[in-house]
């Protein structure tokens, strides 16, 4: 089969968790012997271009208007005629499915395009509305008021160019409604996200849930010993949606509710990263922190490793985060907010939770005194069996074989 994989970055870039999972999917697919020519929208690094046998292209993202999404939709324009030579085109880009569309019906290739978060329908990528509540449905006047009335912060600059840049998706957002139907598949990476495109009137029957692929650097043998001080550790950016406020709480929490020394550690960074450091003074609880900033991800796995507890204190309907299966591989026991699909993705490898402070309180202190981390621990291990690239991998080309 010969495939066109349009990639957030290029592979093995670093950058976000979509950035990643794109790059094991093109690995897979490589390692299997499929002819994959991965359309970036970076330039791959000059090392990386020694060390690859794969076929890239850069496309050109220059131009007016200045919103990355519209540029890349003209810029997959361009070169449509390219795109007749191939079997089959892959978007892991929610934005490009007005170009998608047009590729699905100028040239004979068939399409698939990742919904890995929610920008395909909500200008902010959350469904938050007003950074509040779940949000069940858009529309142009709602979605310009949402957007507009969240895009706020210190610096006047980054606000004004927020909003522009929502607005902007909402314009993606709207000529995108026009052309779902043309693309052949969908790839939802789990079930609350396929029930919340068909809710938004995506197809239900061309949306494959198929998870994130396991990055095996992650496989590491669990080298804390559960036993105090218990190490609890949150990984991603500090920002509201993330629920990240909650954190110091609960320690503080903990301190007050039990005799038994916690400490944690905060990777990541992000705009409350100074409040958060700020509370941590207030509440005395400096000596019990540690703030990392953000890590490299070769580094990350022996953080995982090192710690007794993942916590995921997340408001809103988590796609997949990669975390979990990192903290899975790892044999962490992961403790989370009760969204999105994090309890299917997680299994026995953890809990969730109501998602407040005491309700995590109450779960952590309930494995501690039960003496259960171990436990959670062994079922995480096999938990992560269900993400490996050989479990994963296949399902990806058989859903391209589907959608020929």
């Amino acid at each position: 089969m010969k495939t066109a994989f349009v990639h957030p970055s290029y592979p093995r870039g670093e950058g976000t968790g979509a950035t990643h999972s794109a790059s094991q999917i093109v690995s897979g697919l490589h390692e299997r012997g499929h002819d994959v020519t991965v359309y970036c929208t970076k330039p791959p690094s000059p090392q990386w271009k020694t060390n690859t046998e794969m076929t890239f292209k850069v496309l050109d993202q220059s131009g007016y208007p200045y919103h990355s999404g519209h540029q890349l939709n003209r810029a997959l324009r361009e070169r449509i005629d390219e795109f007749d030579s191939y079997d089959l085109t892959h978007s892991y880009l929610m934005g490009t499915i007005p170009a998608m569309g047009d590729i699905a019906t100028h040239t004979s290739s068939a399409t698939v395009i990742t919904l890995n978060a929610y920008g395909g329908v909500c200008p902010k990528n959350d469904l938050r509305y007003l950074d509040r509540e779940p949000c069940t449905s858009n529309g142009l006047a709602k979605c310009t008021m949402c957007s507009l009335a969240t895009s706020g912060g210190h610096d006047e600059y980054n606000s004004a160019y927020r909003s522009v840049s929502r607005l902007g998706n909402l314009k993606l957002i709207q000529e995108g409604e026009q052309k779902t139907r043309q693309i052949d598949s969908y790839h939802a990476l789990s079930p609350h996200v396929k029930t919340t495109y068909a809710g938004f009137g995506f197809p239900p029957d061309r949306i494959s849930v198929i998870p994130n692929i396991l990055d095996e650097r992650f496989c590491r043998e669990h080298r804390s010993n559960f036993k105090e001080p218990y190490k609890l550790l949150y990984v991603g950016s500090l920002d509201t949606h993330k629920g990240v406020d909650r954190l110091i709480p609960i320690l503080d929490l903990l301190n007050h509710r039990s005799s038994v020394a916690f400490r944690l550690t905060v990777v990541g960074d992000g705009e409350l990263r100074s409040e958060l450091e700020q509370e941590a003074v207030s509440r005395g609880l400096v000596s019990a922190i540690s703030f990392t900033g953000q890590v490299p991800n070769d580094k990350l796995p022996d953080v995982f490793a090192s710690h007794d507890l993942f916590l995921y204190p997340g408001r809103w309907d988590e796609p997949f985060g990669r975390v979990f299966l990192e903290s899975l591989a790892a044999g962490i026991p992961v403790i989370a907010s009760d969204v999105g699909s994090v309890a299917a993705i997680i299994g026995d490898g953890g809990r969730t939770t109501d998602g407040s402070v005491n309700g995590f309180v109450d779960s952590i202190l309930e494995l501690v005194d039960s003496g259960s981390l171990q436990s959670l621990s062994d079922h995480a291990n096999q938990k992560v069996e269900d993400y490996r690239p050989d479990t994963v991998v296949p399902q990806i080309i058989e859903l391209y074989e589907q959608s020929l």
